[in-house]
């Protein structure tokens, strides 16, 4: 029995990381043309995605749990592989080496695409000072994410230009 839960988790596992590993490449596509409303989207089915993914590592663990008598089951495929018959260690290995690389590709389009994202607000920041002429460099946006008001030294609408 447990051997096919087992089974049953780690495909939607699978699935889910495959989800996500697509809505990253998507994400990374449209930060470059700045599609807002695209973006917006891709963030809430990102979010929605790594809720799955934890509800879903949650079950697995509850599922070891009961299995095990432990609290916190070890999901080292050493460990699962005791739970399944020989015969399919392959057909789960696999499975589990599928969803390894994909953490792995998630996580570097995560890091790649904050780097992106970071250096384009780190764009518009220095723009907007050298555009309104501001004297001390304050960032753009504070830590809630909302546009901050410079302190008006700026160039274009001083009354002597």
């Amino acid at each position: 029995m447990i051997e096919q839960e087992l089974f049953t988790r780690f495909d939607s596992l699978k699935s889910s990381y495959e989800s996500l590993y697509e809505s990253l490449k998507e994400e990374r596509h449209c930060l470059p043309k700045a599609k807002v409303e695209k973006l917006q989207v891709i963030v809430q089915k990102i979010e929605k995605t790594v809720s799955e993914i934890n509800q879903e590592r949650t079950e697995i663990i509850t599922v070891l749990s009961k299995f095990t008598g432990t609290a916190s089951p070890s999901l080292h495929i050493d460990s699962l592989l005791r739970f399944i018959s020989p015969m399919y260690h392959y057909h789960f290995q696999t499975i589990y080496e599928d969803i390894d690389r994909l953490a792995g590709e998630i996580k570097r389009y995560a890091k790649e695409n904050r780097f992106i994202i970071e250096d384009s607000l780190s764009f518009i920041d220095e723009t907007i000072h050298k555009v309104m002429g501001a004297k001390e460099k304050n960032t753009t946006y504070d830590n809630e994410m909302k546009l901050r008001k410079l302190k008006h030294n700026n160039l274009l609408l001083s009354k002597e230009v």
